[in-house]
């Protein structure tokens, strides 16, 4: 049986707070991964920066600059964008940490991309 491999590469986004990084108050795991089709994918984020109560997920397609917005976590509520409910779960605390669950569908192998999870304040 033929098992065809998606990589994907994650890195961590920190939006900026007064022009000041945070990025050592924000991690994401793992850091990169290796998957097969149809296996579910759980990324993880966590910050410890006071008063930022949202975590934001994002997707970035291979030669793409733009960012996607998957979705995000306000305080415990999870709001996920209509192009991506049926691939995507988002769920946690935006105050610490959230996950983001993937499914890679069978049709969409080979597509690599890059996902991020930022934090930021209550706007």
């Amino acid at each position: 049986m033929t098992f065809i491999v998606c990589l994907i590469y994650l890195t961590t986004l920190l939006f900026w707070a007064s022009g000041e990084s945070l990025s050592d108050q924000i991690h994401q795991t793992p850091t990169h991964l290796i998957t097969n089709a149809e296996k579910t994918v759980q990324l993880n984020c966590s910050h410890t920066i006071k008063d930022y109560r949202v975590i934001l997920w994002y997707q970035q397609l291979k030669g793409d600059t733009a960012l996607n917005l998957i979705g995000y976590v306000y305080y415990k509520n999870p709001t996920i964008e209509s192009q991506f409910t049926n691939q995507f779960n988002v769920t946690g605390d935006g105050a610490e940490s959230s996950t983001l669950n993937y499914t890679l569908e069978r049709n969409l192998v080979g597509s690599t991309a890059m996902y991020y999870c930022a934090a930021s304040k209550a706007q």
